[in-house]
């Protein structure tokens, strides 16, 4: 298989240790992880998540909404891992598993 032929594939991640004291802010909390593959270039893979908690701070005009007012929503997000950080890939020659009809994802959430 070709890195290329993993875009919009489930891929399983195993990410260097170098990498753990900096994924808590993706919302990544250990060291392997089942993610979607959006992207491949010279830097890394970018991979998505189908469910980031993001603090909504603006309204629709772009003005503050007061801290006591503002709220997380879920959205997704496309965050790109340097080829430095990953240890190995893997992924599902299983049609079955490659077909994604829900938002929710392994990986991200499953994986705390």
């Amino acid at each position: 298989m070709q890195i290329n032929e993993l875009v919009g594939k489930l891929v399983l991640f195993k990410l260097s240790e170098d990498l753990r004291q900096h994924t808590p802010l993706f919302q990544i909390y250990k060291d392997e992880l089942w993610a979607m593959v959006t992207g491949v270039d010279d830097l890394g893979v970018w991979i998505q998540n189908p469910a980031y908690e993001l603090g909504v701070w603006w309204d629709e005009k772009g003005n503050l909404i007061p801290p006591e007012k503002q709220s997380r929503e879920k959205v997704k997000t496309d965050m790109l891992v340097f080829w430095r950080y990953i240890i190995a890939m893997m992924s599902v020659d299983d049609e079955r598993f490659q077909r994604i009809k829900t938002e929710r994802m392994p990986g991200f959430q499953l994986y705390r």
